[in-house]
């Protein structure tokens, strides 16, 4: 399957935007992975801790791979250790210290739950097929994604280079995903899993009543607050906190609910499975729905007539709201 390109291939510099993919998996380890990257793309391998390693100056930029559970890879755990003043790494228990017994007491019980992950460099969107050879390496390698066990809630996440910053390219971006959001569900096959897990929770119907309605013309600082005040919370099927803390940090300093935000200059697509033990499955595959975003968002007058009729179907619905949007959505798509 071929990566489709969308309508606004360059960002306002003129330049080739770009895009980054998180892989979430199982079944391979660390050392493993950082293996695969090396014989894919060359580079060096600099050791941050036992769960966090990146292989960097690869032929298409920096990896990082690691556990994805902060109670590992930021050794929280010490702090049960702190409280009866004892430092773990300084106890030895024959051939391995305390520490290390621990981590991997932990690693067995939280890695039935949580994923290994690597973060992939951003590389230019006419350039994706350099990342789906990662994909097949690890499909080879037997990794295991979201369909290996019902709780793998494993998913796919894109970093999508956004094309410019204007309050209206990104309020647009929001209004398509909304849009699509049943229909997105439905192509993607998101798993069941995902669906019920605190990952990628829609957005409130009150936050998209708002920002459908054909007089909402927010500015940037306006269009943030907004956004937070309905969705205080990074686990949406679009995060926007990355972009707006690129944009305006003072601004996202001041709320103190979100955790730690990386400021990137991307929209952060969580929507797709991680399907990787699949044949059939490829990076593509999603790419090529985020693709179908792109499209509405940039299509002012699709998107201001399908914005009209998702509000009328709203408040005209009892029952069944998703089933007859996911027909439409399909009509207004071909």
């Amino acid at each position: 399957m071929q990566f489709k390109q969308p309508p606004l291939l360059y960002n306002e510099r003129g330049e080739t935007r770009t895009a980054g993919f998180e892989l979430e998996f199982s079944n391979v380890g660390i050392e493993e992975a950082v293996q695969i990257i090396r014989e894919l793309y060359g580079g060096e391998i600099e050791i941050e801790g036992r769960f966090r390693h990146k292989v960097l100056n690869t032929s298409i930029g920096d990896f990082t791979v690691e556990f994805d559970s902060v109670l590992l890879t930021e050794k929280r755990y010490k702090t049960i250790f702190d409280t009866l003043n004892i430092h773990p790494e300084e106890v030895n228990l024959g051939t391995y210290t305390l520490e290390e017994g621990v981590e991997t007491v932990l690693e067995g019980i939280v890695g039935k739950l949580l994923p290994y992950e690597i973060a992939c460099p951003p590389v230019p969107f006419t350039e994706l097929d350099k990342v789906e050879k990662l994909r097949i390496e690890l499909y080879k390698h037997r990794a295991e994604g979201t369909q290996a066990f019902p709780t793998n809630a494993f998913g796919t996440h894109i970093n999508v280079e956004v094309p410019d910053t204007k309050p209206e390219t990104l309020l647009n971006y929001i209004r398509a995903v909304i849009l699509l959001h049943p229909w997105l569900l439905e192509a993607g096959q998101t798993d069941l899993a995902r669906k019920i897990s605190p990952f990628i929770v829609p957005y409130p119907a009150k936050y998209a009543e708002l920002i459908l309605a054909p007089g909402y013309e927010p500015d940037l600082d306006e269009l943030i607050n907004d956004y937070h005040r309905y969705n205080p919370d990074r686990n949406r099927p679009l995060d926007m906190y990355p972009v707006f803390a690129h944009i305006n940090p003072d601004l996202l300093n001041q709320f103190d609910d979100l955790g730690k935000v990386k400021p990137r200059r991307t929209f952060h697509y969580r929507l797709p499975n991680s399907s990787i033990s699949l044949p059939d499955w490829s990076l593509a595959q999603e790419w090529n729905l985020w693709v179908l975003i792109e499209e509405v968002a940039t299509d002012t007058q699709r998107l201001a007539e399908m914005s009209q009729e998702y509000r009328y179907l709203k408040e005209h619905t009892l029952i069944g709201f998703d089933g007859k949007w996911i027909k439409r959505t399909e009509q207004w798509l071909s």
